[in-house]
């Protein structure tokens, strides 16, 4: 019996391939002449163009390349490199339409934000923690100094007081020192020693030492000016301390201001007694990195 031929098999494309082809080809074109004929809407791309400048770019090492999170455009849809480029055809579409879509500036330098933007919160909100934070610690600090001052049975002759960064110890200069003279008075070690006591517990942070003045010019050969007069007690305490109490010198600043810095008026005795000091700061662990 004769064996049944096969039918040749077609070449190209199937039938039903074609006909798909030229219904996507009809679908281009209609929305081809759809966009031709549309109009953009001006202030949907004003928006769309201010959040891309919400952008920020760093490039780190290794070639590595960071993008902050910012504000989505729509659809879950985030800001993409090459915004520039993007923009200026936006503007030269725009133009041919007839609407004009305001530029918003570019930052000067990158992390640079308008006011107001997401990123200026949230380091408005870091800040903020950071002072909370010091605030915080500055005030237990003061607590526990406050004791031991009462425990010492020195408050009278301390004034405390404290912010974000440190706790401040204001003694009165005629306590320590006689009229422009920089020497420890003797009566006044044994109390200069229980101070000593207390920055010892603090030894690790920074402790500033001020010494301040009035505007009552110096009558004596020693010191040229009240500014010579209050860096010499503040030097000279400084000295005192590091001999009698366990103090990290890395760790003392001492500096004088003078007159420059008045707690009072000076035109009376009593505020011109009040400017006569030494300011001993504390700061705390935080202010001490």
């Amino acid at each position: 019996m004769a064996k049944r031929k096969e039918d040749p098999t077609s070449e190209g494309s199937p039938a039903w391939m074609s006909t798909f082809s030229d219904l996507m080809n009809l679908l281009l074109c209609f929305f081809v002449l759809l966009f031709a004929s549309s109009t953009m809407d001006a202030e949907k791309i004003q928006k769309i163009a201010a959040s891309f400048q919400t952008i920020n770019f760093s490039i780190i090492k290794q070639g590595e390349i960071t993008l902050e999170e910012g504000i989505l455009v729509s659809g879950g849809v985030t800001q993409l490199p090459g915004v520039q480029s993007i923009m200026q055809e936006v503007g030269k579409a725009s133009k041919e339409t007839g609407h004009e879509i305001e530029q918003t500036k570019p930052s000067d330098e990158a992390g640079t934000m308008e006011e107001g933007t997401p990123q200026e919160s949230t380091t408005e909100s870091v800040q903020e923690q950071y002072e909370a934070e010091g605030k915080k610690q500055s005030e237990e600090m003061y607590e526990e100094i406050s004791d031991l001052v009462e425990s010492y049975d020195i408050e009278k002759n301390i004034q405390m007081d404290y912010d974000s960064q440190y706790v401040e110890l204001n003694v009165n200069g005629a306590i320590l020192f006689d009229s422009g003279d920089a020497n420890v008075k003797d009566e006044a070690k044994f109390f200069m020693q229980k101070i000593g006591s207390i920055l010892e517990k603090y030894k690790n942070c920074i402790i500033e030492i001020e010494g301040h003045t009035d505007n009552v010019p110096v009558h004596n050969s020693k010191f040229e000016s009240n500014r010579y007069l209050s860096t010499a007690r503040a030097t000279k305490v400084y000295e005192y301390l590091m001999a009698n109490a366990d103090l990290n010198d890395e760790n003392i600043k001492v500096a004088g201001y003078g007159e420059s810095r008045p707690v009072a008026p000076n035109d009376t005795p009593e505020g011109r007694a009040k400017n006569r000091r030494v300011v001993i700061k504390i700061y705390n662990t935080q202010s001490s990195r």
